[in-house]
């Protein structure tokens, strides 16, 4: 889409980094710790969401090329996702590749893909050193034999519209079905429309008592003590506090959904995949993490995942305020920028990026930020011209 060139986006920590490193770092047994949370700044129309659509379009080739082979129907989005800015990148494959641990083993996992056929597809894992376990050009496939046997038996069968990964995963093969596991685990989400997750968030208050009290903790850590979140005829109502003119409670009152701001609408949704999330170690996206929501409440979620974060979870948010630019927040290692260059395509960085001179971990980021020392604020250019054609035009 909006990304011309190879972007790469991690959330392994840098090592010299000392900061929040009790808070906001997963400590594992290796030469390298991962980030709990990345968040992702950039103007309108930079990049941010296309970064977000790039796990969702993974996750569903992964777990639908499969199914869509055999309906005879194809991906209709795939000839979309290129960038059309350029006449060399307009008729190129487009390339996904993700690096991830999975029970303890590192996996690499990537294919390219032009329009509905499958170009490359390939898998290697390191315990020691990298191996390969397929590797797959066109219809072309080398097997690891002695790592990786389901390959060799159904190389022959799969499509080229289908993804190996997934071909093997829904014909039952014990080792591509643990890998699919890890990619189910990811689940991506909209911070601007809430109605594809409220209905999850629904079930858990209708169904799980022990999120019933979660959530209702959760909302007084968010300093919300006052509103308690209950599921009635498949909508959520939220209680408020009713007080006598002497300020003695004296009852609560329902709000249906209709009645709620946008802001309590979107938080309250939020908890269902918040708590999925931390309690079974899973990867949270949410792009437009601070739409609708107070830049202090934002601020309070970020702290709360990091702080109730014991089983490895992660995040990942795209959002524009800047007050979430805090050192007392995040380390420079997990903020993220987004900026169109002059040929209009994406380019993603990291805060890590820039030496000393221009950041330290004691620097106001935001002041910094707004002042557009790290690019991807956006600004209004010549405001002087642009009053002249509306006045003078």
């Amino acid at each position: 889409m909006s990304y011309k060139d190879e972007t790469r986006f991690n959330m392994t920590t840098v090592k010299s980094f000392k900061e929040l490193q009790d808070s906001n770092v997963i400590s594992l047994d290796r030469d390298f710790d991962l980030l709990k949370s990345a968040a992702i700044f950039g103007s309108n129309a930079s990049g941010k969401s296309n970064l977000a659509r790039a796990f969702t379009f993974i996750t569903n080739i992964i777990f639908n090329s499969y199914r869509v082979s055999l309906s005879n129907k194809k991906f209709g989005a795939n000839k979309n996702i290129r960038f059309k800015l350029s006449d060399k990148s307009d008729s190129e494959p487009s390339l996904f590749e993700v690096t991830f641990i999975h029970d303890n083993i590192i996996y690499r996992y990537g294919f390219e893909i032009d329009n509905d056929k499958i170009c490359k597809e390939w898998l290697y894992y390191k315990v020691e050193r990298e191996t390969p376990l397929f590797v797959r050009e066109n219809q072309k496939f080398t097997i690891n034999e002695e790592s990786f046997p389901e390959g060799s038996e159904f190389k022959t069968l799969v499509n080229d519209n289908v993804l190996f990964l997934s071909f093997l995963g829904q014909h039952n093969q014990p080792y591509s079905s643990k890998l699919l596991e890890w990619f189910s685990n990811i689940n991506a989400i909209s911070g601007i429309d809430e109605s594809h997750y409220g209905g999850y968030t629904l079930h858990l208050l209708q169904e799980n008592s022990s999120f019933k009290k979660w959530a209702s903790y959760a909302l007084q850590y968010l300093e919300i003590s006052n509103i308690q979140a209950v599921a009635d005829n498949d909508q959520i109502f939220t209680y408020h506090n009713k007080y006598n003119e002497n300020n003695i409670l004296v009852d609560t009152v329902p709000f249906e959904p209709s009645i709620q701001s946008d802001g309590t609408r979107k938080l309250i949704s939020l908890l269902g995949p918040i708590y999925n999330t931390l309690k079974y170690g899973r990867i949270l996206i949410i792009d437009e993490f601070d739409s609708k929501l107070h830049p202090n409440l934002s601020k309070k979620l970020l702290e709360f995942f990091h702080k109730y974060n014991l089983n490895g979870a992660q995040i990942i948010i795209t959002c524009q305020d800047s007050s979430l630019l805090d050192k007392n927040l995040l380390r420079r290692d997990q903020i993220w920028f987004v900026q169109k260059n002059q040929f209009g395509a994406s380019e993603l960085y990291s805060m890590s990026e820039f030496d000393s001179t221009t950041v330290r971990n004691t620097s106001a980021y935001d002041k910094k930020y707004l002042n557009n020392m790290f690019g991807g604020a956006g600004t209004i250019k010549d405001m002087e011209n642009l009053s002249n054609l509306l006045y003078n035009g």
